[in-house]
């Protein structure tokens, strides 16, 4: 059986092959500013969140079909340098890395039997969470949401 903790796993190991150079691993779900500084450790990294399951619907005698929602947080932060650097890439990382997916997400069923179906491509989006308390924190953040179908 296909459980949601294996389909992230996957999807996890599907982007650390494809960005080897960022970290990338799975997110609880949804965080807000104030734990934002914890996660710098992490950057650049890309951190994989399921953020809801719908739309069940019984698929044979024991099965279920389920749209899974995900959500990727694209971190990308200012390197420390010596001398310091003032162009520190971290909104072309993010923005870069969020556009890219937008473009390979769209054909990945993670090597999953149970991925019932390529992702919805209109429940693809990708947006800037840039405030300015991320901008103190020197991190450059995107985010990028789609829905899935799998088998459970």
């Amino acid at each position: 059986m296909t459980t949601p903790s294996a389909i992230q796993a996957a999807v996890v190991s599907g982007l650390a092959a494809r960005y080897p150079d960022l970290t990338v691993a799975a997110h609880g779900g949804q965080f807000t500013e104030r734990e934002l500084p914890m996660l710098l450790a992490q950057a650049p990294a890309l951190l994989v969140a399921i953020t809801g399951i719908g739309d069940l619907k019984p698929f044979g005698e024991t099965g279920w079909l389920g749209a899974v929602r995900w959500a990727v947080y694209v971190l990308g932060a200012d390197v420390p340098a010596d001398p310091p650097d003032p162009a520190q890439p971290r909104a072309t990382l993010a923005s870069d890395t969020a556009f890219d997916l937008l473009l390979w997400l769209p054909d990945q069923r993670w090597s999953l039997a149970g991925a019932a179906r390529l992702p919805d491509p209109e429940s693809f989006a990708a947006d800037n969470l840039y405030t300015g308390h991320v901008n103190v924190l020197r991190v450059a953040l995107w985010g990028v949401t789609w829905t899935q179908s799998f088998l459970f």
